[in-house]
């Protein structure tokens, strides 16, 4: 038996391995990410007294999950120890960023590999996880690092992360993965933020403890025999989505120029205004089975479908998340439109810009046309430079003009501002 005094700090030594807990049984021992810990401290000296309390309390630990893009232009003029970096900044106007910073290590016995670092500007900000992609040309993703420090003891943040490639292995691939000599590197972080909240939720003060054993023991086996039959059993977005999967029951059609999709009534009308009204107004698909889509193509009809039956989305891409984004529009779909919106303005480039600011202007999107022109603005020179941008000019010239006279706008309230600096400075002297 361990005792300490009032204000004393002990730790003991683990009953299981960390391994145990966050790998081998995770599922036992972690049903929902909840960690459950339950310890017995008996107060006072000599016997142990018999009226004792009890408390139960609950800490959440705060998770944020940023994803970015480091561009690094020039790729093969890369040399040893010189450093690419980038500074990350939220979208919500704030201090806290995130510097990223790309390099080739120094190793004259082996080839040059590719290191990242990535530093938060908040010291709270632990980087816990991250997950490192190399995109191609073409737009898919290949897994190029990984680390994990979630489990860890130590509330140590992961810095300098090695990539699983070469430098010299990138230029052999120069066609898929140096576009333009252009090094793209998609990283997906965990960061822990700390405690979000704890609390004391239940004490329990003065009961004999017979009692309170007795009435614990039975609670506490209920509530894990209640918790096991409620975790062996699938959620109700899972059953949904397994009406889609094994398309059971389906009563409609959504088709396309080359596939049909079985689907189910009920669930297209509570999922999308656009669906219910074609089947409940006086319009043709109301007594059809069939639902002709010929503006989509199959894959962009599929991730629809899953989204409206399980509500996520797999595997975006840029160019299959525009098609999705018009599809959400059009079926009136909005949580869906916004996570096409969110991954499309954090994976925005120089080189896409031009494309976003089409789609949202195509589909009044204001608040996504605001935010691409703002980075437009922000990077005019590579937008502007670019071939993508000279193609539009030639496509949409209504629209350059636009983004044109914007950019005026701003320069001449830039301007007006430095005159208004520059007079007051004067008056004051």
């Amino acid at each position: 038996m361990n005792t300490f005094s009032v204000r004393e700090y002990h730790e003991w030594g683990a009953f299981l391995e960390m391994d145990e807990i966050f790998l081998r049984r995770k599922a036992d021992y972690l049903p929902h990410d909840i960690l459950s810990v339950r310890c017995k401290i008996w107060k006072g000296k000599g016997e142990v007294v018999r009226n004792i309390g009890q408390s139960s309390a609950r800490t959440r630990i705060r998770v944020e999950k940023i994803s970015f893009l480091h561009e690094v232009q020039n790729f093969s003029t890369l040399e040893t120890k010189q450093k690419k970096s980038a500074e990350i900044r939220p979208h919500s106007k704030g201090e806290h960023f995130i510097s990223s910073s790309l390099h080739l290590t120094d190793c004259s016995c082996c080839e040059e590999k590719i290191s990242i670092e990535i530093a938060p500007s908040d010291a709270d900000q632990i980087l816990r996880k991250c997950d490192l992609y190399l995109l191609a040309a073409s737009g898919n993703v290949k897994e190029c690092g990984k680390a994990d420090n979630r489990y860890g003891i130590e509330l140590k943040s992961l810095t300098t992360l090695p990539l699983s490639l070469t430098k010299e292995a990138v230029l052999n691939r120069k066609r898929e993965f140096l576009p333009d000599d252009k090094f793209s590197l998609l990283c997906k972080c965990t960061f822990s933020r700390g405690i979000e909240f704890q609390r004391i939720e239940e004490t329990v003060h003065e009961m004999p403890l017979a009692v309170m054993q007795k009435t614990n023991d039975v609670a506490r086996k209920n509530t894990f025999k209640a918790l096991e039959k409620i975790f062996s059993y699938p959620s109700g977005l899972e059953d949904i989505k397994a009406l889609y999967t094994n398309k059971s029951l389906t009563d409609v059609q959504l088709k396309t120029k080359t596939k049909p999709f079985p689907a189910h009534k009920m669930v297209l009308c509570a999922r999308s205004p656009v669906f219910k009204r074609m089947m409940t107004n006086d319009m043709k698909e109301k007594n059809s089975d069939c639902i002709e889509i010929g503006d989509m193509g199959d894959d962009v009809v599929q991730q629809l479908l899953l989204f409206l039956y399980s509500d996520t989305v797999e595997n975006l891409q840029w160019e299959m998340t525009t098609q999705l984004y018009y599809a959400a529009d059009k079926y009136e779909v909005g949580k869906l439109k916004t996570v096409c919106s969110s991954f499309l303005l954090e994976n925005l480039t120089p080189t896409n810009a031009g494309e976003l600011l089409l789609l949202a202007d195509i589909h009044s999107d204001g608040d996504l046309k605001k935010l691409t022109e703002d980075f437009i603005l922000e990077h005019e020179k590579e937008v502007f430079g670019s071939k993508e941008w000279e193609k539009l000019m030639e496509t949409n010239p209504v629209l350059i003009m636009k983004a044109m006279h914007l950019k005026k706008n701003l320069k001449n309230s830039r301007k007006e501002n430095e005159g208004t600096q520059t007079t007051t400075q004067q008056t004051v002297q």
